[in-house]
């Protein structure tokens, strides 16, 4: 039980998902149990990893980021892979990367305010990164969905 996760465990961890903020009152009114439980199982999941911390949902295009671009990058060499991440890392639009399997050898997710501002992020600071060999660009035009795994099906 120490070291797994229960039925309980998913509860907490699919409402507070959907709200990182909910006072632990709160899922333990939702969840059926008691506030400690709530605080002991939350403290035992961030001992675990499973909990990393919590995190704002934020609205970049209300924030003037109007663009949202993933790029596949193929690498010079497969192993330059952890220099290219650590590189594309310091960039702050870049939001996501993934070390990926299949067509591309890393795979990133970008915010930009325009056109503009991503030619010159795409030009000045992610081609310049020695490594790359080539990068496919896929521009978002609407986000669906961006949520967690509910566990409590």
């Amino acid at each position: 039980m120490r070291d797994k996760l229960d039925s309980v465990d998913h509860k907490i961890l699919t409402l507070l998902s959907g709200d990182a903020q909910m006072p632990y009152t709160e899922v333990a009114k939702k969840a059926g149990i008691s506030p400690g439980t709530v605080h002991m199982r939350t403290r035992k999941m961030r001992n675990m990893g499973v909990i990393k911390g919590a995190t704002l949902s934020l609205d970049y295009s209300k924030m003037g980021y109007k663009m949202t671009v993933f790029l596949g990058i193929y690498l010079r060499e497969s192993f330059l892979y952890k220099t290219v991440m650590e590189e594309l890392a310091e960039i702050p639009e870049v939001v996501k990367i993934h070390h990926s399997t299949g067509k591309y050898d890393v795979f990133i997710k970008v915010h930009a305010k325009d056109s503009i501002h991503y030619r010159v992020l795409f030009q000045e600071s992610i081609l310049t990164i020695e490594g790359i060999r080539e990068i496919e660009s896929f521009i978002s035009v609407e986000e669906k969905m961006s949520r967690h795994i509910n566990f409590e099906r």
